[in-house]
């Protein structure tokens, strides 16, 4: 060879099942952990809230559902800046990787706060219109959300920081502020629920202000790492810049799981309110079934998360073959542990039930939703997988069409069918769910076999020519 001559670069396929799997494991277990102590901070509340009755376990379920909507308002920006951190990451432009960074931090803080103000000023108006609810449960929701919204700001710097880091390949710092979170509200809602370490019982509001407290704590932690403890990308805060190709690139890819997520929550308010027409037990079962389900699902979300991230890296470096090998190993683990843990929701649901109330009436109802919820645990974490993967590819469309096909198509008019006019009751909205998450894995599937998501590839060269 001449000195003239340059060694070729590397080949990104050139990577060994060894590593590939090194690669997944160093990413997913801490994001894995992330997830599951996320979901604890309202576990632990919903568990603690339990023991306190049906109404305050409904009236927190409700406006939990209304956070949640909130946040589907900047679920856009979290998409997109892991997507375009993760693309820049696997270009080797960390620079590019940064500003992205920046603008989502300003546009999700921005739209939250906007949002959070107006869900506080419209609290029971909001309540009554979602839910057409009333009298104690009305009463205990409003005073519940108008303490909790607050909390919504703090929850979306933490996903914003986490979305940034995981895109830059860096999970182990959204599982350790998500571990001192889940601390500081263990602490707190004990006190302030059931009245210890000198505070009186506070109740249901005692659980938002402990939980409004960990995010906070959660927030500011995650804002110091990021600013000063971290050197993946250049990541810093100089004064509100906004940059119109950035806004549109993060827009442009987060939009439609943004919609999707809006989609789902909407759907999922009009699935809640067909629930309270069924009575305050029927209420607490699927508000604590739903709490006790993630047991199962969220230790196999990191696989989810890896998918975006690892297809997203792959995509940037030119190469769909390397994303394609990285979706076939993370399906295989996903369906693993899946299968273990969807075992004790099949064979233990009672066991699992009376972790979050003490209840029996809620206990014997909500076991029929586990067992249901159980048989739909693998399909229902592949789809994950393969929806991270399109995203990760820029293909955020389809898991929103998707999503939308499922909710409005298969699980609303099939719960209506089932639980009033066949009589079925609550368990009919149960099985209406169960069917939805069998149908999404089904199209989710054919969608990325499909492999049109590999034109994405093209697109990219084109807009960098």
């Amino acid at each position: 060879m001449s000195v003239e001559q340059k060694a070729a670069p590397p080949d990104p396929n050139d990577i060994s099942q060894e590593e590939m799997r090194r690669n997944i494991f160093a990413m997913v277990w801490p994001a894995t952990i992330e997830n599951v102590l996320q979901m604890a901070v309202g576990m632990v509340s919903s568990a603690m809230l339990g023991r306190v009755g049906a109404v305050a376990i409904g009236a927190v379920g409700l406006g939990r559902r209304i956070t949640m909507l909130v946040w589907g308002f900047f679920a856009a920006i979290g998409t997109g800046t892991t997507v375009l951190v993760a693309r820049s990451i696997g270009a080797k432009d960390r620079a590019k990787a940064g500003r992205y960074a920046e603008q989502a931090f300003f546009l999700a803080l921005g739209m939250v706060l906007c949002v959070s103000i107006l869900t506080f000023m419209f609290t029971r108006e909001l309540l009554v219109l979602l839910y057409n609810t009333s009298g104690e449960l009305l009463e205990v929701g409003t005073l519940y959300l108008r303490i909790a919204i607050w909390g919504v700001p703090f929850m979306a710097i933490m996903q914003i920081t986490s979305a940034i880091m995981r895109g830059a390949g860096n999970t182990k710092v959204p599982m350790q502020v998500a571990t001192v979170i889940n601390l500081v509200n263990v602490v707190l809602s004990y006190a302030f629920i059931f009245g210890h370490f000198g505070f009186k019982p506070m109740g249901v509001i005692g659980a938002a202000w402990a939980s409004n407290i960990a995010q906070a704590v959660g927030a500011l932690l995650a804002m110091y790492i990021m600013l000063y403890r971290q050197d993946n990308l250049a990541f810093k805060l100089r004064g509100v810049r906004i940059v119109g190709d950035d806004v549109r690139a993060l827009l442009g890819i987060g939009l439609p799981t943004a919609a999707e997520n809006i989609l789902m929550q909407l759907g999922q308010i009009m699935l809640t309110g067909l629930v309270v027409s069924f009575g305050s037990v029927a209420l607490a079962a699927h508000q604590q079934g739903l709490t006790a389900e993630s047991l199962s699902y969220m230790p196999a979300v990191g696989f989810s998360v890896a998918a975006t991230a690892f297809v997203g890296q792959s995509m940037g470096a030119g190469s769909t073959k390397l994303a394609e090998r990285y979706v076939r190993e993370l399906g295989k683990w996903s369906l693993i542990l899946t299968a273990i843990t969807s075992s004790f929701l099949v064979f233990t649901p009672k066991l699992v039930f009376s972790i979050l109330t003490d209840v029996p009436e809620v206990i014997d109802l909500g076991a029929y939703y586990l067992i249901m919820m159980g048989a739909a645990q693998i399909p229902q974490q592949l789809t994950s997988v393969f929806n991270g993967a399109l995203r990760g590819a820029g293909d955020t469309k389809a898991p929103m069409v998707i999503g939308a096909l499922g909710l409005w198509g298969i699980r609303l008019p099939f719960a209506y069918f089932f639980s009033l006019r066949l009589g079925w009751g609550i368990k009919g909205v149960w099985a209406a769910m169960t069917l939805d998450l069998f149908v999404r894995f089904a199209f989710s599937s054919l969608r990325f076999y499909r492999g049109r998501w590999k034109l994405e590839l093209d697109r990219m060269a084109d807009a960098h020519a």
